[in-house]
C-alpha cells in the first residue's frame, strides 16, 4: 500500500489537535457502492513497558474471509497516552505495517474509532484519509457520544449520538455480550460500515479480519520479545516481518 497524504507527527497535545482538525476537513462520509474484494485489518499490541508498539496488517478476501497476506512492524512509542489521540501513539507503526502489504485492499477495518470521536477524526478516519481508502472503525469501548440501552439479543443495535448527530452504531454481535461500536472512517457511511462488519462476523465479538489482526499483533509481539529476551529491542534491526 502507498501512503497518499502525510503530515508532520505531533510532539504534544496541541499539535495533535491541530492535525486532527486539519485532517477532519478531508474526511468523506458518503454511500459506498464500490466492489469489495479485499479487506485489510490492522491492530496493535504493546510491549511489557508500553514503550514499544507492535502492529499487524492482515489482508483477507471478501466475502470468503480467507487470509492472503500478513505484514507486521514494531516501533517506539513517542507520544503520551491521551484518550482520543491513540493515532499519534500507534499511527506511525500502523502505517509502516500497511505500507508493507503487496496487495492493495479495497477497504480497511481498524481497531479504533472513525467519526465516533470527540474531533470526528479517530484513528480509522486518519488512516483512511492517509491512504485515501474507505475505512471503518470498530472498538470494544465507546469513546464519546450517547447510546440508548440495547436489547441483549444478537443483532440488536442503537445509534451513537454525539452533539445531536448520528456518528456510528452500537451493535450487539452475540447474545448477552457487550456491543461493538462501529463508525465510518472515510469514504463510506454508517449503513455501509454496519453491513460490512456484520458480514464479517464469524461467531466472535469482533469481525473476523480484525480478530486475525489482533491475534497476529500479539503473536508478533511475543516473537520479537523472545528474540530480544536477553537484550533491549533494537529498533534499527531488520523489521521486515
Amino acid at each position: 500500500m502507498e501512503l497518499v497524504h502525510s503530515h508532520p507527527w505531533a510532539t504534544n497535545k496541541y499539535e495533535a489537535i491541530e492535525i486532527q482538525r486539519e485532517l477532519a476537513k478531508s474526511i468523506e462520509i458518503l454511500p459506498n457502492y464500490d466492489d469489495i474484494n479485499y479487506i485489510a485489518s490492522v491492530d496493535t499490541a504493546y510491549g511489557k513497558n508500553a514503550d514499544i508498539v507492535f502492529a499487524s496488517a492482515v489482508l483477507c478476501t471478501f466475502p470468503e474471509i480467507e487470509e492472503v497476506e500478513r505484514r507486521s512492524h514494531y516501533g517506539e512509542v513517542s507520544f503520551p497516552y491521551i484518550p482520543g489521540m491513540f493515532y499519534f501513539r500507534e499511527g506511525p507503526t500502523i502505517i509502516k505495517a500497511l505500507e508493507k502489504l503487496n496487495q492493495q485492499p479495497d477497504l480497511l477495518i481498524v481497531h479504533g474509532h472513525g467519526i465516533a470521536h470527540v474531533k470526528n477524526c479517530g484513528v480509522a478516519s486518519m488512516i483512511g484519509v492517509g491512504f485515501d481508502i474507505p475505512s471503518i472503525g470498530c472498538s470494544r469501548k465507546l469513546l464519546t457520544g450517547f447510546v440508548k440501552e440495547i436489547p441483549s439479543t444478537k443483532g440488536s443495535s442503537q445509534p451513537i449520538i454525539y452533539r445531536d448527530r448520528e456518528v456510528g452504531i452500537a451493535y450487539r454481535t452475540k447474545d448477552n455480550v457487550k456491543p461493538l461500536f462501529i463508525s465510518p472512517g472515510h469514504k463510506c457511511d454508517i449503513p455501509f460500515a454496519r453491513d460490512i462488519v456484520v458480514r464479517n462476523l464469524r461467531g466472535y465479538r469482533m469481525p473476523e479480519p480484525l480478530r486475525f489482526a489482533h491475534l497476529s499483533a500479539n503473536k508478533y509481539k511475543r516473537y520479537i520479545e523472545k528474540k530480544f529476551a536477553a537484550k533491549p529491542i533494537y529498533l534499527n534491526e531488520a523489521n521486515d516481518e
